[in-house]
């Protein structure tokens, strides 16, 4: 991605400012995602929190995610529009919704979370990787498991 990216909420009350390449880019499926955008799936880019600067004011809903854990989503008190996601589980990463983008054309997932929780009517990228929950730590800028296998170990 070409940094800064800059976006914000539909009435244009709410911007941001992305000062560093994201962890990553995903599609995430899971329940709370799906109430939280009114769609089948939210696309999000997971910045260090820390590359995140907001610019007008903002109210948060703080409610379980699908992990057991919550998960604050900050929105637009004026238009609605919600712009960004944490969970004080991971402090490191900040998802910002991809369609909050200025040039959400950008946006470019590499993975989809949360499957097990997808719609059955969504079509899913054949070619993503593909978790059944949670991402995987890089994503959140955490160190990966050092007992996990790499795709094709055995």
């Amino acid at each position: 991605m070409q940094i800064p990216l800059s976006g914000g909420c539909f009435c244009g009350a709410l911007r941001y400012t992305l000062s560093a390449q994201p962890y990553g880019q995903a599609n995430c499926h899971c329940r709370a995602c799906q109430h939280a955008t009114g769609g089948a799936f939210a696309g999000v880019v997971l910045v260090p929190t820390e590359a995140l600067e907001l610019k007008g004011e903002y109210t948060e809903y703080t409610a379980p995610g699908d992990s057991g854990h919550p998960v604050s989503r900050g929105f637009c008190p004026r238009c609605g529009t919600t712009v960004f996601a944490h969970t004080a589980r991971i402090e490191s990463m900040r998802p910002v919704y991809a369609s909050t983008l200025d040039q959400p054309e950008q946006f470019a997932p590499s993975l989809d979370a949360w499957v097990d929780f997808a719609q059955p009517w969504v079509l899913m990228d054949p070619a993503l990787a593909k978790y059944p929950r949670d991402l995987p730590a890089e994503c959140a800028g955490l160190p990966a498991p050092k007992n996990r296998k790499r795709r094709g170990q055995e």
